[in-house]
């Protein structure tokens, strides 16, 4: 049985006349008398009964036709639906974020995006960035919104905003009083920081931005997340040095601008792979990219 055979029966069950259901679906009555005979011979039955002057169907005939509609709509809807698909108005798309995407850059995409492509199924996917390149690589995710560009041949990346380093202490630290904080303020300070496995780009900055002024940091404490590090400077355990959007995280915290040094502890990216973009994933980066230019 063919796809075709199906709707040349539908239209001689819906006309019960060959002549007028051959010009619907514009071929020969011969031709569509010979695919209905084929049809029925395939199903083993009659599917119409014939006479000099009328078509009418059988009983299994009409049974079929129930069936044989259900048949063409789920295929048009397959073909629609692949085809929105293929326009990046239907499908999947899968993001992985790290946690300080979450506060603005997140949240204000997919807010634009899903106005934009409501049918497209998101799924968020917390990953630090490393694993996000990994992810990339191995297929499991489609995006990735990360907090350092991605130095890998196979990726794309773009940056959306640089953020300087800032100081995060309690309100009662020796150094909330002074007006301006340089690196060499913090020779003698215990910091906590993130590990290194889940923040490469921000540790080793970091160390280095400290060697470059002669000295190695202290470092007392180990986090993988910012709200943690902060929590522990809320406790008085130590000081941290954060990227600037983490200041607004805790408000019982003071926060200065690290003073003396051009390096960006921070650079917030979207990493996608340079082949087998989905569409919804150019969909994606076209709001993405207008938005952070």
């Amino acid at each position: 049985m063919e796809f075709r055979q199906l709707k040349y029966f539908i239209a001689v069950a819906e006309e019960l006349h060959f002549g007028r259901a051959a010009k619907k679906v514009g071929i020969a009555q011969p031709a569509l008398s010979q695919q209905i005979q084929q049809l029925e011979q395939d199903l083993g039955g009659k599917l119409f009964v014939r006479t000099k002057r009328t078509v009418s169907l059988t009983d299994a005939g009409k049974l079929f036709l129930n069936q044989a509609r259900l048949i063409i709509t789920q295929a048009d809807y397959a073909v629609d639906i692949t085809r929105q698909a293929f326009s990046g108005v239907f499908g999947e798309l899968v993001i992985g974020f790290v946690e300080s995407t979450s506060w603005d850059i997140l949240p204000h995409v997919i807010e634009i995006y899903r106005k934009r492509f409501p049918n497209v199924k998101i799924s968020l996917q917390h990953l630090h960035t490393i694993n996000q390149i990994e992810a990339l690589q191995n297929g499991n995710i489609h995006i990735g919104i990360s907090g350092f560009p991605a130095n890998n041949p196979n990726l794309n990346f773009h940056i959306i905003r640089k953020e300087s380093y800032w100081v995060a202490m309690p309100k009662e630290h020796r150094l909330s009083e002074k007006q301006n904080i340089f690196i060499n303020d913090l020779k003698t300070e215990d910091l906590i920081t993130t590990n290194r496995e889940v923040g490469a780009f921000y540790y080793d900055s970091m160390i280095k931005m400290c060697m470059d002024s002669g000295f190695s940091p202290q470092i007392c404490q180990t986090a993988n997340e910012m709200q943690t590090i902060l929590s522990l400077v809320s406790c008085g355990i130590g000081i941290a040095l954060i990227h600037e959007s983490a200041k607004y995280l805790r408000s019982d915290l003071i926060y200065k601008e690290l003073l003396g040094t051009n390096r960006h502890a921070y650079q917030p990216s979207f990493v996608w792979k340079k082949d087998n973009i989905s569409p919804a994933t150019k969909c994606f980066l076209e709001i993405a990219l207008n938005l952070y230019p």
